[in-house]
């Protein structure tokens, strides 16, 4: 089961994913990116360091959902990536539509420095 914490930082709102982006946690992540979008809240920072797997339509609502964030001026930062998702970016050609970062406060410095 797949959790999500969100919580703003200035601009930035952060989700913290915790556990499996499978046919079950992509609601969860679906939810939680369309929340930001009816919130007028287009600078994502999706925390990944809890999320051990990630399906490949977890991908796919990754990159759904990126589209109207970036229509909107905005866009989405992943943290925590892990070697396996990783390797699955690659698999399916998307390790360079996602900016990735070490920690979140870089991710959200990210935001202010493009700005």
């Amino acid at each position: 089961m797949l959790s999500l914490e969100r919580y703003e930082s200035g601009a930035v709102t952060v989700l913290r994913l915790e556990g499996d982006i499978d046919d079950e946690g992509i609601s969860v992540l679906r939810d939680g990116i369309i929340g930001c979008l009816e919130d007028r809240r287009y600078h994502v920072v999706m925390n990944l360091s809890g999320v051990k797997f990630i399906s490949y339509m977890g991908v796919g609502v990754m990159i759904e959902r990126l589209r109207p964030l970036r229509t909107r001026g905005g866009d989405m930062k992943l943290v925590g990536v892990n070697l396996y998702t990783e390797r699955l970016f690659r698999m399916v050609g998307v390790q360079n539509i996602f900016d990735i970062y070490a920690n979140e406060p870089r991710a959200i410095e990210g935001f202010r420095e493009a700005a």
